[in-house]
């Protein structure tokens, strides 16, 4: 396990945190992604080098390499007589130094004498660093939607009777978001920060795309990715699973089955335009939608039909008629009480 020290000793973390490129970006995003319980040490070691301000005062770059070569060379331990006790002490030159002034000297020489000339600043200790991080809860109410825009351009559309927890302000290395119900992203795209969406248990991964995600309770999650590319993953798992544009991973949270398939546009995003589109929807999956869409709640009489499916669209139309032309199909009766929809087969 790498600490903070190690990555402030380390000449190409800092390179990629003061100088970043291409190469460096993929790098380090790939580490990241491959050791993801070290990524807390990284953020307190890139903080540390993100606070150091100085003027920099290169040296001349063969000096430099030299003495960096110096440095990081592992001397053998040598030999000292000590000539009044007749015993042999043991000097160990570099190694007696400490591993806090050997990350100092690599910065010095990385950045130049600026660094070092400038005046001392206050010791950072984990605690300043991991600042306290402020989270939003936007929630929409049944019959509700939402549009947002967050910090760093990306906008999020809310359905009705959703949850949406996201930080005041993102931190340098990633932007992460927390989602219960159902919402459509349009991720700003950022190569140095990934875009993280966990619900429950899945966490989705993009740079910059638009998606749709869906995790209602009764209900598979349902990933349903419009353009560009995300990887998803359990938290507790390694081997992700990547989404093509028209593609769409249906994850089942009790059983840890899951599946990809294409999806129809029109019905998983129709939402957004204020259409109710269903196709060969279950009765559950139905009433949810109408509940989420009227602020109602169903009560039902009789035996639910095993076998019952339902496909129609509707736009601007009130519950009532909706229901109407259901019952016209699926036969059953129903009567609306307030807030209470009774159905009877």
């Amino acid at each position: 396990m790498k600490t903070k020290e190690d990555f402030l000793a380390d000449p190409e973390f800092i390179a990629w945190v003061k100088h970043p490129n291409e190469q460096l970006d993929r790098y380090w995003s790939n580490w990241m992604a491959a050791n993801p319980g070290q990524v807390g040490e990284l953020k307190l070691a890139r903080e540390i080098l993100l606070r150091v301000r100085y003027s920099e005062y290169p040296a001349p770059k063969r000096v430099r390499e030299d003495i960096l070569q110096q440095l990081l060379r592992e001397p053998e331990p040598q030999e000292q007589p000590e000539k009044a006790a007749g015993k042999r002490v043991l000097t160990f030159g570099w190694k007696a130094v400490g591993q806090v002034y050997r990350i100092a000297a690599i910065l010095l020489l990385s950045f130049g004498l600026g660094w070092w000339l400038s005046p001392p600043s206050a010791p950072i200790s984990s605690g300043t660093l991991a600042e306290e991080i402020s989270w939003i809860e936007k929630v929409t109410q049944p019959g509700e939607k939402l549009l947002l825009t967050l910090g760093d351009g990306s906008r999020i559309w809310l359905n009705a009777n959703s949850k949406l927890y996201f930080p005041e302000k993102f931190d340098s290395l990633e932007r992460s978001v927390r989602l219960e119900g159902e919402a459509y992203f349009e991720v700003e795209k950022d190569s140095l920060r990934p875009f993280h969406v966990e619900t429950n248990g899945l966490v989705t991964t993009v740079l910059g795309t638009t998606f749709n995600i869906a995790n209602r309770e009764g209900s598979a999650i349902a990933i349903s990715l419009v353009s560009g590319a995300v990887k998803v993953r359990e938290k507790t798992a390694t081997d992700p699973v990547w989404l093509k544009p028209g593609e769409a991973l249906h994850h089942d949270a009790v059983s840890g089955k899951q599946r990809v398939r294409s999806f129809d546009p029109n019905v998983v995003l129709g939402w957004k335009e204020g259409w109710i589109r269903f196709e060969h929807a279950s009765l559950n999956e139905v009433l949810q939608t109408l509940e989420n869409w009227y602020g109602v709640a169903f009560r039902v009489q009789g035996s639910k039909p095993v076998a019952w499916e339902f496909s129609g669209e509707y736009k601007e139309q009130t519950l009532e008629e909706v229901l109407r032309s259901m019952a016209y199909i699926q036969g059953f009766q129903f009567s609306i009480e307030e807030k209470i929809v009774h159905l009877k087969f």
